[in-house]
């Protein structure tokens, strides 16, 4: 992860001290035991518990790395950030009137057995 602090809407920063400070390797159910309680902040939803996230999972964790892994996998899809949004700016696209009338040309084409690309001049 290039940032383990925040990731896909996943704030670790109070996670983070807990997982780097585990002996591992250690199996899902001695995480939850130990630390089950302790929750994930994220970024447009309601914290998300450690046992809520992994405590149905059978496996063993090599390194704190791998848990983070683990915890995104496992994460809501309320988790990630705002639906359509961009930072790399322009606006989200809209279906303009012309764009649904190509579509519908298009598929009227295809249907008929015309080729869309056909340039009879």
């Amino acid at each position: 992860m290039d940032d383990p602090e925040h990731v896909e809407g996943v704030d670790f920063t109070g996670i983070n001290p807990v997982l780097e400070d585990i002996s591992y390797p250690i199996t899902t159910a001695e995480l939850v035991d130990q630390h089950g309680d302790r929750e994930v902040e994220r970024t447009n939803a309601e914290p998300v518990s450690v046992e809520e996230l992994l405590g149905y999972i059978d496996d063993t964790f090599d390194s704190d790395e791998s848990v983070r892994q683990m915890i995104l996998a496992q994460m809501p899809r309320d988790s990630e950030g705002r639906t359509n949004y961009s930072d790399r700016g322009g606006a989200t696209p809209v279906e303009t009137e012309a764009a649904r009338a190509a579509t519908e040309q298009t598929t009227a084409d295809l249907e008929q057995g015309q080729a869309t690309d056909d340039r009879r001049d």
